[in-house]
């Protein structure tokens, strides 16, 4: 994945840096153009990526993508991904994906995630999971670690549970047949 971040030096950042100053608030640690840490806590992420929903498909893909919570507590939630173009009383494999982002910026819904997921399915023939894992800093480490075991677990209940609510996926799905993958960060809980 690569995302172009351009910045215009014309541009008077000072301003706000300034005011920010004023009342006491500074920015603790920053990463260009990606997050900003304040001591009053509050964490900035500049939107880098377009977020987009779930029916964000186009038709020719013949795919169907649904948003699923799968640990309230924590607000862990993913993005599910089924081909349309299945052949009767066949299941497909499970793939489980964990976005990039250095543990600290990305999301299933940034677009580049969205429509490579999309596509993926729909070229290769398999279910996708993609987990939006917590972020850092306001979640620190082992938080992601943590997201994904519970990704696996919900899995693992839905294989058993064969859920109603989650029939739409989990019934065209060879739970035995599952593979693990993500890119920088995501690639790390992969393989954790």
């Amino acid at each position: 994945m690569v995302a172009a971040i351009s910045y215009d030096p014309r541009q008077n950042l000072n301003v706000r840096k300034d005011h920010l100053q004023q009342h006491g608030v500074v920015v603790l640690e920053e990463i260009d153009g990606l997050i900003k840490v304040y001591n009053n806590g509050h964490i900035e992420r500049p939107q880098i990526v377009p977020n987009v929903p779930h029916y964000s498909l186009p038709q020719e893909l013949s795919v169907t993508a649904k948003d699923v919570i799968l640990h309230n507590p924590t607000n862990l939630w993913s993005r599910i991904y089924l081909p349309n173009t299945l052949i009767p009383a066949t299941k497909l494999p499970l793939l489980v994906y964990f976005h990039g982002g250095g543990f600290c910026v990305g999301s299933v819904a940034w677009k580049c995630y969205h429509d490579f997921l999309a596509n993926l399915a729909s070229k290769i023939g398999c279910v996708i999971m993609s987990v939006n894992y917590r972020l850092a800093p306001e979640n620190r480490l082992p938080a992601a670690y943590d997201d994904g075991v519970h990704a696996i677990t919900w899995l693992k209940n839905q294989a058993l549970a064969n859920s109603k609510e989650q029939n739409w996926w989990s019934s065209k799905c060879n739970f035995s047949n599952l593979f693990l993958s993500g890119d920088s960060a995501g690639a790390n809980i992969a393989y954790h």
